[in-house]
């Protein structure tokens, strides 16, 4: 697979010297003003900020609360990091992409119908954007997400069956985060070899790190329960596709938990190039 690796601008050095062939910027709202000195010779992705001005960004909104914002609002921000990205592009090889998070957040459970209602605009919200100059990747979602301190659900896009319904409707390719799924999959008693296998002729790219239960995410790699030993044999049959680590904190220190991450899954066995 190739190598990706997670940066920020103040750390793009640091991250440099494991030789990835691709930087994902983990863009926060600050981000649509940053500026590049330098042209790099690696590939460019972009990971849409979750938050714009203390709220949060969700393309499926059904109405706009004092902590999430509208969904027509919601689409024009994404736009703007589209729009940067494409200006990031710049100075980078080959087309950038963009990974975006689908929204469908709730703090309390939500009736089937509602539900239902996020689903069926999500196309659509999609449709609204010009992604003509990028490639756009939606991101499968985890049960929860921790925001404000507290935990949100997540009611859309979790398990492969909608990602195989999205990708039908629209012809989009997906990130497809592999602790989010696992967490999914305790939760709903699923198989995750299962999962990844009904989404890997229209998934791209991949995140990778350790899970553990419905809500243990972003772990160094053998601290969960996500079976490497059955995933790592069908990544490899992906040679031409890219995966970036997300282990918590893990670009700190010069990027020691992305590094110990990378070492232990390329001694059991990912080819990694």
């Amino acid at each position: 697979m190739i190598f990706g690796m997670k940066v920020r601008k103040h750390d793009i050095q640091d991250m440099l010297k494991f030789n990835p062939k691709i930087l994902e910027f983990h863009f926060s709202d600050s981000d649509l003003e940053i500026q590049l000195e330098t042209n790099y010779e690696q590939q460019l992705i972009v990971h849409c900020y979750e938050y714009f001005e203390q709220k949060i960004l969700d393309m499926v909104s059904l109405e706009e609360t004092n902590q999430i914002l509208s969904k027509e609002y919601s689409i024009s921000l994404i736009q703007k990091a589209i729009d940067k990205t494409v200006e990031l592009g710049d100075h980078f090889q080959g087309k950038p992409t963009i990974i975006v998070h689908p929204g469908g957040y709730s703090l309390n459970k939500l009736s089937e119908d509602k539900i239902g209602k996020m689903k069926n605009m999500l196309a659509d919200s999609v449709r609204q954007l010009d992604i003509s100059k990028v490639d756009f990747l939606l991101e499968n979602m985890p049960p929860y997400c921790w925001f404000y301190g507290g935990r949100w659900t997540s009611n859309i896009f979790l398990e492969a069956k909608d990602l195989v319904e999205y990708h039908k409707e629209t012809k989009l390719n997906v990130c497809f985060d592999l602790c989010h799924s696992q967490m999914h999959c305790n939760k709903e008693n699923l198989s995750l070899v299962d999962e990844l296998l009904k989404v890997e002729d229209f998934t791209t790219h991949y995140h990778l790190s350790d899970a553990e239960g419905s809500e243990g995410e972003g772990l160094q790699y053998g601290e969960g329960d996500l079976p490497f030993d059955k995933v790592i044999p069908i990544l490899n049959k992906y040679e031409n596709r890219s995966f970036s680590i997300e282990v918590w904190k893990g670009h700190q220190h010069g990027g020691k938990g992305f590094e110990e991450f990378l070492d232990k899954i390329k001694n059991d066995g990912l080819e990694v190039k």
